[in-house]
């Protein structure tokens, strides 16, 4: 149950971050996180009264240092997916996500066999070969260095937020994702207002809108799925 509950998860968050970075090509990624993240929150708030788990020093803490960390992961993987190309972008960061998890399992004793060591292998062989795509044609895409690298910044920040949720106590049940996206919410319109050169509602419309908030929703529902 738990490899499927993971499956689900990753088709989910796979599915919210195109609709994120596809936005993000046609707004600024504040812009897309300010809208996504409060109503991914909202959602998260009806699924922790829902589901086990009370509100500890746990979820409190490790949610506040997992919200300052997931919005530079989520933040920074949209402007790599903005940058693209977003078949090679995202796979580079979703691949370099699994290295911290990996590294902190094995740290706290846990064993990953031949078959995991396999799956790992192949990831890593997978991010090789889709650099290598092409455009219709033939032609090989242009794959930007400075993408590259936020991407995989964004990989190693994802692999972290991931590893911290991980580390709450089970008692916690998904309040830690709460409190981790009421500090990223925090973090992104504070960001916002300080940086702010535009209007509030400029560049936004309405299929914009639909697929930011679809996103929102798929991202907060991978993250409670993952944390089950």
């Amino acid at each position: 149950m738990a490899a499927f509950l993971a499956l689900i998860s990753g088709l989910m968050w796979g599915t919210g971050d195109f609709f994120g970075g596809f936005v993000s090509k046609k707004v600024r990624p504040v812009k897309v996180l300010i809208l996504s993240y409060p109503i991914g929150l909202f959602f998260l708030v009806i699924m922790a009264f829902m589901l086990p788990g009370n509100i500890t020093s746990d979820s409190i803490i490790y949610g506040s240092i997992a919200g300052v960390i997931g919005i530079l992961a989520i933040g920074s993987l949209y402007i790599a997916l903005a940058i693209g190309p977003m078949g090679v972008m995202s796979p580079v960061s979703a691949a370099t996500s699994t290295v911290i998890p990996i590294i902190i399992g094995i740290f706290i004793g846990e064993n990953i066999n031949s078959i995991g060591w396999l799956g790992i292998f192949l990831a890593i062989i997978a991010v090789i070969m889709v650099s290598f795509e092409r455009r219709e044609g033939g032609a090989k895409l242009s794959v930007s260095l400075k993408g590259l690298v936020i991407a995989i910044s964004s990989g190693m920040f994802i692999g972290m937020f991931l590893s911290i949720v991980g580390l709450s106590s089970s008692e916690s049940g998904i309040w830690t994702l709460v409190f981790a996206r009421i500090v990223s919410t925090l973090i992104a319109f504070s960001y916002f207002f300080i940086t702010k050169d535009e209007d509030f509602k400029s560049t936004y419309k309405s299929n914009l809108i639909a697929l930011i908030l679809i996103s929102g929703v798929l991202d907060a529902t991978a993250n409670a799925l993952f944390v089950i």
